[in-house]
């Protein structure tokens, strides 16, 4: 992807999401200096279906992460990853241990 593409997708990403990771929801940084890039708080273009498995750079199969989330992914699909980082997986198991709300997620 060209670099002034890439950015502008980013720019608009950027504001469609509020400046947000689509998986921590944790605020990201825009920045066009290397070093800033490798924050773990940078912002960069995800593709929710990797292109490993088939994911294209269609507008519809990218989110903006942050430079940890994105790295930290790796091959767990992307819905999975964001209930993770989220706790939603760890409050769901939570919730069925107890015995209480366990109805909520059926």
């Amino acid at each position: 992807m060209k670099t002034a593409i890439k950015r502008q997708l980013i720019l608009k990403l950027f504001e469609k999401q509020d400046g947000k990771c689509c998986y921590c929801d944790e605020h990201v940084i825009l920045s066009y200096r290397w070093r800033d890039q490798q924050r773990p708080d940078a912002a960069t273009i995800e593709h929710l279906q990797r292109q490993a498995d088939g994911g294209s750079d269609h507008p519809d199969n990218l989110a903006l992460a942050c430079k940890k989330c994105n790295d930290g992914r790796q091959e767990i699909d992307w819905l999975t990853y964001r209930s993770l980082k989220r706790g939603e997986i760890h409050e769901y198991v939570r919730s069925v241990d107890q015995g209480s709300g366990a109805a909520e997620y059926r």
